[in-house]
């Protein structure tokens, strides 16, 4: 069963067009916030990846998620632009993905 995340998000990946983590539809200026949210929550699955110990990693992978979820609230609040949304929400989902692969990989 651990085998389908990672074949799925490998697949997600693979897809040229939405693999681009630039988010180039969030360019307006109302958008910084999102865009910055959005590399906040990259960097903290960087360091969970990273972490030497599981606590460490444990203790980022809740950071992880709950900066994920204030994402998601204000992402509902300023209601971007349609080509927008779609970039975020793709790449909420590709981190979803990562942060299940790493608390998987922790649990074990």
């Amino acid at each position: 069963m651990r085998l389908l995340p990672a074949v799925a998000f490998a697949c997600l990946l693979s897809t040229p067009a939405l693999a681009a983590d630039d988010l180039s539809a969030c360019r307006d200026p109302a958008y910084q916030g999102l865009r910055q949210r959005m590399e906040n929550i990259r960097d903290q699955m960087e360091r969970v990846e990273y972490a030497a110990t599981r606590d460490e990693q444990r203790r980022i992978l809740e950071l992880h998620s709950k900066t994920m979820h204030e994402g998601m609230r204000e992402m509902r609040r300023r209601d971007p632009a349609p080509a927008c949304r779609e970039q975020m929400m793709y790449a909420m989902m590709e981190q979803m993905m990562r942060h299940q692969l790493a608390a998987q990989s922790n649990s074990e």
